[in-house]
């Protein structure tokens, strides 16, 4: 099985009307960087990539997906599947509404929520996705799963909707590394005490700051992401280990004694800075590892019991900044044991 990264780009709902809105020059943009500056794995789209499900607006989707150099999937959501129920425009063009694919150690499991409306899952497809997820995990895959509903949205009735119950079982009794979705405008993860839950700001109309696109990173048991808006310059910076305190799952994501740091990093211009503190603490140099990649050293083994804070940061050779930084728990008994919670706190949205 293959321990190498897998990196994957996640935008939010692109919402694709005419070409003259800002929702599309930054689609065209989320393009132009995943080419020339991320080059992922593959693209995983959320879905709403159009608005009404029209003939234009599938071809600017296609004018988007068109530029990508790398492979790329997508999920169907509730704009894709307007006035249209049985997704027949979505399928003319982009083919199955659910499937799975494999990268390195990794099943992605895509589902479709629009089998019934509002959101829904037939009981064929909860059969396959049972089916899918318990294949992988006999082959000793992860598995990550990708749907256009965040099950944790406000104002919004999930858990009673056709197929959810079910959905829901097989969620519960497995272990998924991670679900992602888009929907929600808003970007926030939950950690419901056993998976971690991703939902992306949106594309198209954004809440809770500026569009872009969140940058994944996956492996072995690290799952580490950052996100991308069209404001940001400079170098693209991510702590991929530890895992940050929300995606932890099982003691096996904490400090339990002294451990390496892991950045990586993606510049269109040569990093000749790489510093890093814990808390309040002297920033250190990073310790070059590979071609984008630095490390340093976490004294688990002295730090007290609790959280702390890893802040990096990068310049580049025209002095543009990046910067990442997360909260990560330390213990060196290892005991963790995951509650319920969610980053950022949201309390409305304008679009459910």
């Amino acid at each position: 099985m293959s321990t190498k990264p897998v990196v994957f780009v996640w935008p939010g709902d692109l919402h694709l009307e005419s070409s003259d809105r800002p929702n599309y020059k930054t689609a065209v943009w989320m393009a132009d960087e995943v080419n020339d500056l991320i080059k992922p794995d593959f693209v995983q789209f959320a879905g709403d990539n159009v608005q009404h499900a029209r003939d234009d607006e599938f071809a600017l989707f296609k004018e988007v997906y068109g530029k990508l150099k790398v492979r790329f999937y997508a999920l169907v959501g509730d704009h894709d599947a307007h006035h249209d129920p049985t997704c027949s425009a979505y399928r003319a063009r982009l083919g199955a509404t659910h499937q799975a694919f494999t990268v390195g150690e990794y099943r992605f499991i895509c589902l479709n929520t629009m089998e019934h409306h509002p959101l829904g899952m037939s009981e064929e497809q909860i059969i396959w996705f049972r089916y899918e997820a318990d294949a992988a995990f006999a082959r000793g895959e992860r598995v990550v799963v990708f749907q256009h509903h965040y099950p944790f949205q406000v104002w919004e009735n999930f858990g009673n909707q056709p197929g959810m119950a079910a959905w829901r079982d097989v969620m519960q009794t497995r272990p998924i590394t991670a679900l992602f979705a888009g929907h929600t405008h808003y970007g926030q993860i939950a950690n419901d005490g056993r998976h971690v839950y991703v939902a992306t700001r949106s594309i198209g109309e954004p809440e809770g700051g500026p569009a872009g696109y969140a940058v994944v990173h996956l492996e072995g048991e690290d799952l580490a992401l950052t996100y991308r808006s069209v404001e940001d310059r400079g170098p693209v910076v991510l702590i991929t280990h530890p895992r940050k305190l929300i995606l932890a799952t099982k003691p096996a994501h904490i400090v339990a004694g002294p451990v390496e740091a892991r950045i990586r990093a993606w510049s269109a211009t040569p990093i000749t800075e790489a510093k890093a503190r814990i808390g309040e603490g002297p920033w250190i140099d990073l310790q070059t590892t590979g071609d984008m990649t630095w490390s340093l050293r976490i004294p688990g083994d002295t730090l007290p019991k609790g959280e702390h804070v890893l802040e990096v940061r990068l310049a580049d050779a025209n002095k543009a900044e990046g910067a990442d930084r997360i909260t990560f728990l330390c213990d060196r008994s290892g005991r963790y044991n995951p509650f319920p919670t969610v980053e950022p706190i949201v309390r409305g949205t304008k679009f459910c």
